[in-house]
């Protein structure tokens, strides 16, 4: 996950003293161009979602929950276990954070992960996980997040004890 100021901060740090700047923040900028693409504050009340890494190849934006999202229903459809990047343009205060669930149906007995919105975007779920499952055959286990969203909900950040990045 890259802020908007750190990744440009360093890419004109980099470009001042003249050196290439290296590829993963030139990815991250990708994100970055994405959440300055939302007008004014950048908070328009939607979770954005991406089939790649680096906020490429959108496959949509919800405003809502969406309880399952290959149902063909709600404002996300057919996007189960596709998503590589997330990025959270809610408004700020009481419901602001989104959680993102393995199973459908907002199950977090199968694992879950949330993002608030001062951390921006994950531009990666290549290295986050999901909460140890407490059901199933896998309980105990924890599994990757990339590739394995099947639901979002907007929560508070109480509700929440596992953050994508490791956020604060």
């Amino acid at each position: 996950m890259r802020k908007t100021l750190t990744a440009l901060g360093l890419s004109a740090a980099l470009i001042t003293v003249g050196l290439t700047v290296p590829s993963a923040v030139q990815a991250s900028t990708r994100c970055d161009q994405e959440w300055d693409a939302v007008p004014g504050d950048h908070r328009d009340g939607r979770v954005r979602i991406w089939r790649d890494i680096h906020c490429t190849n959108m496959l949509g934006y919800a405003s809502g929950d969406d309880w399952d999202w290959g149902d063909g229903t709600g404002e996300i459809k057919s996007a189960t276990n596709t998503v590589s990047s997330v990025m959270n343009n809610g408004n700020i205060g009481g419901y602001d954070v989104v959680a993102f669930y393995d199973y459908t149906g907002y199950d977090w007995r199968y694992g879950y992960t949330c993002l608030k919105p001062g951390q921006f975007y994950a531009d990666s779920l290549e290295d986050d996980r999901f909460t140890k499952r407490t059901a199933g055959a896998h309980t105990g286990k924890t599994f990757s997040a990339n590739d394995a969203i099947s639901s979002h909900k907007w929560v508070t950040q109480g509700d929440c004890t596992n953050f994508l990045d490791g956020g604060n």
